[in-house]
């Protein structure tokens, strides 16, 4: 039976494509998540600046777990 996924170093490129494209994510999240605090020092709103921290670190911690598992299954 021939294999349908093509041969094996196409598929450990597309791990490891994978995985870097994931790390440039986790990168952006931390960018985002700082630029986010930088906001909320000038803008000084409470509840304004403290949901879209949440949002921003939640998006980070989501990246990050999204990471792991990509890693421990791939």
């Amino acid at each position: 039976m021939p294999d349908l996924f093509g041969p094996p170093q196409f598929n450990l490129a597309l791990k490891i494509a994978i995985l870097i494209f994931l790390a440039l994510y986790i990168i952006f999240a931390v960018i985002v998540l700082t630029q986010v605090r930088v906001m909320n020092n000038i803008l000084k709103q409470s509840f304004a600046s403290t949901v879209l921290a949440t949002i921003a670190l939640a998006n980070l911690i989501l990246a990050l777990s999204l990471f792991l598992i990509a890693l421990v299954i791939l």
